[in-house]
């Protein structure tokens, strides 16, 4: 992450929780340190809107539909069957990502898949590196994909 970070000069993560390395940072939960507190969809979008053009994007959401619900019951959201459809989001949140990056900027994925963007969207798989946790605990998957 760090030698990523290092040589932004304008990232975004719309799953920061408490993060603040990226230069735009939001989660939907308002009790964390994030700059904005929305839809990961709906902060994309506004950032396009905003002309913001970023360099590195960092993907860390909840892996899983019970991670999904548990961080939308912690903040007293009652989370929709449609938030569940992990399928649709991303191919949105993928459109939006191909966007707001430029031209060789990298997207940073973190989760149980090396899904990421793509090759629809000229992207090119960089990196990957596998973090296990131990015990019975599912592995994290570590992508870098570089926009071509």
């Amino acid at each position: 992450m760090k030698k990523y970070l290092v040589d932004s000069r304008c990232s975004v993560d719309p799953y920061a929780r408490n993060k603040v390395w990226a230069t735009h940072t939001n989660d939907l939960n308002p009790n964390t340190a994030a700059e904005h507190h929305m839809d990961a969809l709906e902060f994309l979008s506004m950032l396009i809107k905003d002309g913001v053009r970023a360099d590195l994007i960092i993907i860390d959401p909840p892996y899983s539909p019970r991670q999904m619900k548990e961080c939308y019951d912690g903040i007293g959201i009652k989370m929709k069957q449609t938030d569940a459809l992990r399928g649709a989001m991303m191919a949105k949140r993928n459109t939006l990502i191909a966007q707001l990056l430029l031209k060789d900027g990298v997207v940073l994925h973190f989760g149980w898949n090396t899904n990421g963007v793509g090759k629809k969207h000229n992207f090119r798989i960089e990196e990957i590196m596998l973090v296990a946790h131990g015990s019975d605990h599912n592995d994290t998957i570590c992508m870098a994909e570089r926009k071509l």
